[in-house]
């Protein structure tokens, strides 16, 4: 027992070190909002702070190194895809408008530059804690010491195997549509994207459950449930969803609404014809 709750303190403090790391990080990249403007820039710390704070737990954590290692590939391979994803997004496109909706138009009912930059701020550490708190399962595993692999992990590998290839395909699908100008109001209803309205997103949420599988060998491992369910409901709603389907709707109007009638919101279906 008291073996079991020296892990859990383990635990706890890298996190504690991994939150600092994070949300320093995450003021670095505030400093640069205030010269470039972008609120969207959160996204790309979002990603990036994923391996500052999985460096922390690797460099920290007293678990098995093949383990703590082959978290690290994992986790490294998924942020640097998501990164480099947002990257090109950002440097090709305006503001993302879920941002606007969150911190309201600058000059309506915030008072000066002031008070928006410092609620930016508060944006950018609320991701921080954000981040911090989802990779639990990130730091339960490199604190896990045993020598070998076991079959929930090697489960769970699998399954961040599908949300990795789904995912990268959905984002892939909706770049190439946006490419053609043509597009600008029309709805991607083709590949992933004819099953499921946010197949991104639905991968993404598999990704972690494939983390949460993997931590389940380990002690504690039962705390790495927090990470799913937290990401569903940041993407039902917060951040997700909803804000993404208000803005279809303003942009495609009753293109989106027809889409809406008959692909699944999230979960993948089977596509409903027009009667």
């Amino acid at each position: 027992m008291l073996e079991h709750m020296n892990n859990l303190i383990d635990i706890l403090f890298i996190m504690g070190v991994a939150f600092l790391a994070v949300e320093l990080f995450m003021i670095l990249f505030w400093m640069i909002f205030t010269i470039q403007r972008k609120v969207s820039l959160v996204d790309i710390a979002w990603g990036l702070s994923f391996i500052i704070a999985n460096l922390i737990y690797f460099i920290i954590g007293q678990g098995f190194v093949w383990r703590k290692m082959l978290v690290m590939i994992l986790v490294a391979v998924w942020a640097s895809r998501l990164v480099i994803h947002l990257i090109n997004r950002f440097r090709i496109s305006q503001d993302d408008p879920r941002y606007t909706q969150l911190l309201g138009e600058q000059g309506s009912f915030l008072t000066g530059i002031a008070n928006y930059n410092f609620k930016v701020l508060c944006l950018f550490l609320f991701q921080g804690l954000l981040v911090t708190v989802l990779s639990i399962p990130f730091a339960i595993m490199n604190e896990n010491a045993m020598f070998f692999f076991e079959t929930t992990e090697v489960f769970g590998i699998l399954i961040w195997m599908v949300g990795f290839i789904g995912e990268t395909i959905a984002d892939f699908q909706l770049m190439q549509f946006k490419k053609n100008p043509a597009n600008l109001t029309n709805v991607l209803q083709e590949g992933l994207w004819k099953y499921s309205r946010h197949p991104n997103y639905f991968f993404e949420w598999i990704i972690w459950i494939g983390y949460c599988v993997m931590a389940f060998s380990s002690s504690w491992g039962f705390l790495a449930i927090i990470s799913p369910i937290m990401i569903l409901y940041l993407l039902f709603k917060v951040s997700g969803i909803p804000l993404a389907e208000q803005e279809s709707i303003r942009t495609k109007g009753d293109a989106y609404r027809d889409y809406q009638s008959r692909t699944s919101v999230f979960f993948p279906w089977f596509y409903r014809s027009r009667k």
